[in-house]
């Protein structure tokens, strides 16, 4: 195993921004954790098993907090595979265009000035239904005019319980969708999707009130204990 180190090559056109994009990438690769009482934790109440399978699991946050929730809009209720295809209409349709040396990169992701000023009969023609695109023209409103902050950089804690009523109060968020958002934008190390399938699978198919008990034991670091059991099972 080589030395714990990303290495980052940032372009000529960058510099001036380098402060914004080191915080964007600690933020991304999870780099304030400290893994080692987390896994003695989450190894002492039931995952030891898990935990020996690979220490110092991180939580993936965002380089994007608004392009990450997005990406949960479109991840309900289809495969993974499934979210990426939507997500990729999605940039061909309303993303801005660029020019790169690689093929595959040819658009930025939709930014929520962009999706606010398209309708939602717009977004639902890359296939996807009307409640859903209708969730999607609601975040990318209240993201654009100010009423929601999804920013990955900001200074200081968030207010996690602001964040959760503000994204409960959008048409089609469930806790799923929020519980999500809040591991990954807001880095919420105590978030759980209980009623996400994968961790109940996981868990021997019991259901979310059942998970919620059982995750308990895992406050205040639940949201390790889920990308753990995603990753690795119990």
């Amino acid at each position: 195993m080589g030395d714990p180190l990303i290495h980052v090559d940032v372009s000529d056109s960058l510099v001036p921004a380098t402060p914004i994009v080191v915080k964007r990438l600690a933020h991304l690769f999870d780099l304030s954790a400290d893994p080692v009482p987390i896994d003695a934790h989450l190894a002492s109440n039931g995952l030891r098993t898990n935990v020996e399978r690979a220490l110092g699991v991180r939580v993936p946050g965002a380089f994007d907090g608004f392009e990450l929730a997005v990406r949960a809009v479109l991840g309900q209720q289809v495969t993974v595979k499934g979210a990426s295809t939507l997500m990729s209409r999605l940039t061909e349709a309303f993303g801005e265009p660029i020019a790169t040396d690689d093929p595959r990169l040819t658009h930025l992701a939709p930014a929520a000035d962009r999706l606010a000023r398209a309708t939602a009969s717009e977004i639902r023609a890359i296939g996807l239904p009307n409640a859903r695109a209708a969730t999607l023209h609601a975040l990318a409103t209240h993201v654009a005019n100010g009423d929601l902050a999804l920013e990955t950089s900001t200074e200081g804690p968030v207010d996690v319980e602001t964040l959760r009523s503000k994204l409960l109060a959008l048409p089609g968020f469930g806790p799923w969708t929020v519980d999500y958002i809040l591991m990954r934008v807001a880095h919420w190390a105590d978030a759980f999707p209980a009623s996400d399938v994968a961790l109940r699978h996981a868990l021997g198919d019991v259901g979310p009130a059942e998970i919620t008990r059982i995750s308990k034991q895992w406050s205040p670091w639940r949201s390790y204990a889920a990308m753990r059991l995603w990753l690795y099972g119990p």
